[in-house]
């Protein structure tokens, strides 16, 4: 990467949450899934930071955040991420669990989104079938099963995390996991989570945004992912061929293309 990175802890209500910063020029923010960390990042932020300034996060428990001892709210640490890094609104970059983070922080808090890029989304409100709860029947570790075994679940058995053929991706997951196994422990109750869901409020989204998902993700998401599309006024949907849901892991160059060709349109 060219230039240096910017390691602080960006305080949050009850304690702090991990970020980094690197480039300038407009600002654009990382959040991560329900599972990696902001190094499930690595190729889209070095890209970015030649003419960003980017930044990448980790939520509290995940990489090198702080497990939170209460409830919290991911939307407002976004948001106070936001703030440390530019006095004006960032482009939001959300995946998976993060997308749900960044939608909600986008509503809640308008003035800091400039766009949003949604990647492998889910939204509250409309629910997640059996064959979601269950995998297709594969069953993942119940909360609380050792990590070992979500480890080995989602590195080598689940055929939509990662999606099969990507086998150096699947090497990838595992070894982030393996050095930072406190992701996949569960967590403290993210408030975000019991409020009340953001479908009914998609159509009140008034920045250009973007729907990225991977073509072997699994059946739910590629259903949140038009209900996004069609609520969101202008929203466009891009299916990356290759990927299941871990895009930015598994097809980081098309990512990054993808990214970069939403980010020239708004210029």
């Amino acid at each position: 990467m060219r230039g240096s990175v910017e390691r602080h802890e960006v305080a949050v209500a009850g304690g702090g949450v991990f970020c980094e910063v690197a480039g300038a020029g407009p600002a654009v923010v990382l959040s991560h899934d329900g599972l990696l960390h902001r190094e499930g990042f690595d190729e889209l932020f070095a890209d970015l930071a030649a003419e960003h300034r980017v930044a990448r996060w980790d939520r509290r428990g995940y990489g090198r955040s702080a497990r939170a001892g209460a409830a919290y709210d991911s939307a407002e640490d976004l948001a106070a991420v936001v703030r440390s890094v530019t006095d004006g609104p960032a482009v939001l970059v959300g995946c998976s669990l993060g997308a749900l983070v960044t939608l909600a922080c986008a509503l809640d808090h308008p003035e800091l989104a400039a766009a949003l890029v949604l990647v492998g989304p889910v939204v509250t409100g409309h629910d997640l079938s059996e064959h979601f709860i269950t995998r297709g029947g594969h069953h993942p570790p119940p909360p609380g099963a050792p990590v070992a075994e979500v480890i080995d679940y989602y590195s080598d058995v689940d055929p939509w995390f990662v999606a099969p053929a990507n086998v150096e991706a699947r090497r990838r997951l595992r070894a982030l996991l393996a050095a930072n196994p406190h992701n996949a422990e569960p967590k403290a109750l993210d408030s975000l989570l019991a409020q009340p869901p953001l479908a009914a409020r998609l159509p009140e989204i008034a920045v250009p945004t973007l729907v990225v998902v991977g073509e072997d993700d699994i059946a739910d998401v590629h259903a949140h992912s038009g209900v996004i599309e069609a609520a969101v006024p202008g929203a466009r949907r891009v299916v990356v061929r290759g990927s299941g849901h871990s895009v930015p892991l598994e097809v980081p160059e098309a990512f990054t293309a993808t990214v970069r060709e939403f980010l020239a349109g708004l210029r």
